[in-house]
Parts: C-alpha cells; sequence; structure tokens
C-alpha cells in the first residue's frame, strides 16, 4: 500500500512538471495532449451526440489550449483538467447555442436507439438522451462532466467557478427532474 502511494505522488508530480514544461515545450503540450484527448472527445461525444461535431469541437479545444497555455495560471495536473473541461464545456455550449441545427441534431440523436463511442459501442438510452435534452444547457453540461466523466463534485464546481455545496443541491434538483421526466416515459419503474 506504501509502495502504491509512492508511485501516485510519483505520478502525480512528474504530471504537475509537464503541466509547467508544457508552457513553453510542445513535446511537453503534445504529451498533455496524448493523455487528455479521449476525456475531452468522450465529453463532447456526450454533450453534441454526433462523433464527427464531437471531433471537430474537440480539436477546438485542444487549438484554443495550445495558444492559451502559455497564460495558464495553474500549477498542477489538477488544475489543467479543470481548465480543460471548462474550456470543453464553454466550446460545447457555445456550439450548441450557434448551431442553428441543434435542436434537429440532438432530437435525432435522442431518438436513435443507439449512441456510440469507439469504448461504448452498444449502449442504448434514447429516453434517457431525450430527457437530457429537456434540461437547460448548464444543467446538461453538470450531468455530463458528473456522470459520464465520473468527475468529482471538487473538480466540477472548480470547472463551473461555483461553490460544491451549490453544485451537489444543484445536481440533486436535476436528478429529481431527469427523475419525474423519465416516470412520464417508464411510469414508476424509475
Amino acid at each position: 500500500m506504501i509502495m502504491a502511494d509512492a508511485m501516485a505522488n510519483i505520478i502525480e508530480r512528474t504530471n504537475d512538471d509537464l503541466v509547467l514544461r508544457a508552457r513553453t515545450q510542445a513535446g511537453a503540450l503534445g504529451q498533455l495532449y496524448e493523455l487528455y484527448y479521449e476525456r475531452i472527445y468522450r465529453f463532447c461525444v456526450h454533450r453534441l451526440f454526433k462523433k464527427e461535431i464531437a471531433e471537430d469541437v474537440t480539436s477546438t479545444i485542444f487549438l484554443e489550449v495550445a495558444k492559451k497555455i502559455r497564460d495558464f495560471s495553474g500549477n498542477t495536473e489538477k488544475d489543467f483538467e479543470c481548465w480543460l473541461y471548462a474550456i470543453a464545456a464553454n466550446h460545447a455550449n457555445s456550439y450548441i447555442r450557434k448551431n442553428s441545427r441543434r435542436m434537429k441534431l440532438l432530437e435525432k440523436a435522442a431518438r436513435s436507439t443507439k449512441l456510440t463511442t469507439d469504448e461504448d459501442t452498444n449502449t442504448e438510452w434514447p429516453e434517457l438522451y431525450q430527457a437530457i435534452l429537456r434540461l437547460k444547457p448548464e444543467h446538461q453540461t453538470i450531468i455530463t462532466l458528473r456522470f459520464f466523466e465520473n468527475l468529482p463534485y471538487e473538480k466540477i464546481a472548480h470547472v463551473l467557478n461555483t461553490k460544491e455545496s451549490t453544485l451537489r443541491v444543484n445536481v440533486h434538483r436535476i436528478l429529481n427532474d431527469l427523475r419525474n421526466e423519465l416516470k412520464n416515459v417508464f411510469g414508476n419503474e424509475v
């Protein structure tokens, strides 16, 4: 157990160093890209429901990271991760707001019987996605970060620049709203 903790500390310090070096070294930024690309892509798929769009938005996110990394004020991988997810949430929400076909795209994806990512090829949740679509965009972001990306409340609060206690209350309310939406679909089985 002590050995595992020591290894975790070494990895954490190495990744913290990687974040600091990424400000001036393209190779270090490339390593961060490799560490985080799949997570950010998966987040975008869950927010935008379409792989091609998620790929484009993910590329845009990492271009912004490359442009702004020198101004990044954090010193740890945790800081970087929160900053990266904040950029990703902003880009996903911006895409949704700006895209005139948003509702058609999301409704079509939600009605389809399958929503797939590379690692999750047969998930059949159309009713859940339709219920999520009826939430406010900010609430969609919270649900995606918490339950699809499995981020802890602390990180989500940092990403969204809110208090953790406020976030927990919001998640509780959002889940109640989703539960009620799904009861309309499934009856009292939920």
